[in-house]
């Protein structure tokens, strides 16, 4: 089953006909998605697209008027646009926009892997975050330049020319690099929290490894921040450091299977990634203020 485009799914949420995209492959393991959008329609309502380690480039082909736009559940009034301004969408932050006007855009769809892997390659280093802001629109003549020669391919995209595509994505990816990547620090998020695609996979990360098998580095690494920021972000976040979240979803875990199994102290101990039984005993009575044993007794009585 074919992977549905950046663009597909946007157009499925507001009701609008499939739009034509067209995939690159700058580099290996780089897919970058082209698409023409465009909606004919005054009440596209509020599009609120999933958060991901992705960015979008919306370069104006029709100039849409200023509008209501939520940035992390605060609310802002976006600019009003000419036609070549371009919007970048970080999608690492949860966003969502009012539509309730015509539009015609040119979208360009890119995970962050693309951005480092030309990063990379130009000797660069690694783009944490752009200095752009989702509520205003910027005027730029090498974007405005370089998407309108992927237009005419939109008429028969299963033609367009590969290399040439695939040329386009280079430079303008090289050029979002180097023209709006300069500052590691500008988004408040990263004096903040983590971003919900951090979370899920830190989380997710720790889970598999109940019995505290991780390394702080591979969680940061995961998530593309230093150990400390990570460690920061992440106890922002969650209100815990790593280890002391690690500790209570073992406690939930074997609070569950308390209740729910006749497994001895013994193998719960093991499931739930602790060291031995007596460990088990020792964190759960600290926790708790009562032994695993007799927890179960008394929920059971």
């Amino acid at each position: 089953m074919a992977v549905r485009t950046y663009a597909e799914r946007v157009c499925e949420v507001m009701d609008l006909e499939a739009p034509p995209t067209i995939r690159a492959q700058p580099l290996r393991k780089s897919v970058v998605e082209f698409s023409r959008i465009a909606s004919q329609s005054a009440d596209n309502g509020i599009l609120q697209p999933p958060t991901a380690d992705a960015f979008l480039i919306s370069l104006q082909l029709r100039a849409p008027p200023a509008g209501n736009a939520w940035v992390d559940g605060r609310h802002y009034l976006k600019d009003e646009s000419k036609p070549g301004n371009f919007t970048l969408v970080n999608f690492n932050l949860e966003t969502a926009v009012e539509l309730n006007f015509q539009f015609d855009c040119l979208q360009m769809y890119f995970p962050r892997a693309a951005l480092d892997a030309i990063a990379l390659e130009q000797g660069a280093r690694e783009v944490s975050m752009f200095d752009l802001d989702f509520v205003k629109t910027y005027d730029d003549v090498v974007l405005w330049s370089l998407g309108r020669c992927l237009l005419p391919a939109f008429d028969n995209p299963e033609r367009a020319n590969r290399l040439f595509v695939d040329h386009v994505a280079t430079a303008l990816l090289a050029h979002m690099v180097h023209a709006y990547g300069g500052s590691a620090t500008a988004s408040p998020l990263l004096r903040g929290g983590l971003a919900p695609w951090q979370a899920r996979r830190a989380k997710e990360m720790l889970m598999a490894h109940l019995d505290g098998e991780i390394t702080l580095e591979e969680l940061a690494s995961e998530c593309r921040l230093s150990r400390s920021h990570f460690a920061r972000a992440f106890r922002k976040t969650t209100g815990r450091p790593p280890h002391a979240w690690l500790v209570e979803q073992r406690l939930e875990r074997a609070k569950d299977l308390l209740l729910k199994s006749d497994l001895p102290l013994a193998e719960i101990a093991d499931i739930c990634g602790f060291s031995d039984q007596s460990h088990f005993t020792r964190v759960f009575g600290a926790a708790l203020g009562v032994a695993p044993g007799e927890w179960r007794r008394l929920r059971r009585s």
